[in-house]
C-alpha cells in the first residue's frame, strides 16, 4: 500500500468542511461568520479533521491488514475483479506489488492493460482536443489581425486583391 499523504487527506476534509453538504462538529459552522471564527479558533474544526483523518487512516489499515486473509476465500470471478480494482486504481509500484502476487489471477493483467489502453486512449483525445482549442484560438488571433491590418491598408488590399 502506498504511504497515505496526510496533507492531502486533511485539506480534502477541510475542503468537505467547506461544503453544505457535511456539517463536522457542533458549532463548528455557523450562520455567523464571527462564530465560525471562535470555532476554528478554539480548534473544533481541527479537531474534527484529526478525527475524520484518523477515521480514514484506521479504515485503510484495516482493509490493508484483513485483505490477505480473505483474498482466498473469495471466488475466481470476484476475485478478478477485486484485484484488478485494486491494480488499477493503484500507484505503478503498488501495481507491479499486487500483480506480482501468488494469490492473483492471470487475468487480471489483461484487465489491467486494457484499463491502461482506454486511459491513454482519453489521455490522447484530451491532448488533441486541447490541440484543436488552441489551433482555433489562434487561428481567431490570426483573423482578427488580419482584419486589423486590412482595416488600416483596406484600399491597397482591395486594389491588390482585384488583380
Amino acid at each position: 500500500m502506498s504511504k497515505t499523504n496526510l496533507t492531502d487527506l486533511h485539506r480534502k476534509f477541510l475542503d468537505a468542511v467547506a461544503s453544505d453538504g457535511f456539517q463536522p462538529a457542533v458549532g463548528a459552522i455557523s450562520s455567523d461568520p464571527r462564530r465560525t471564527i471562535q470555532a476554528i479558533q478554539s480548534g473544533v474544526v481541527a479537531k474534527a479533521a484529526v478525527n475524520e483523518l484518523n477515521r480514514a487512516l484506521s479504515f485503510a489499515n484495516a482493509v490493508g491488514q484483513n485483505f490477505a486473509a480473505v483474498l482466498p476465500s473469495l471466488s475466481e470471478q470476484v476475485r478478478i475483479e477485486v484485484v484488478s480494482a485494486l491494480a488499477c486504481a493503484s500507484s505503478s509500484k503498488d501495481r507491479r506489488s499486487i500483480m506480482e502476487h501468488p494469490l492473483c489471477p492471470s487475468e487480471v493483467e489483461g484487465i489491467v492493460a486494457a484499463y491502461d489502453a482506454a486511459k491513454a486512449e482519453e489521455a490522447e483525445a484530451r491532448k488533441a482536443e486541447r490541440a484543436a482549442e488552441r489551433e482555433e484560438k489562434e487561428r481567431a488571433k490570426f483573423e482578427e489581425l488580419r482584419r486589423k491590418f486590412e482595416g488600416s491598408n483596406g484600399a491597397a488590399s482591395k486594389a491588390v486583391a482585384a488583380e
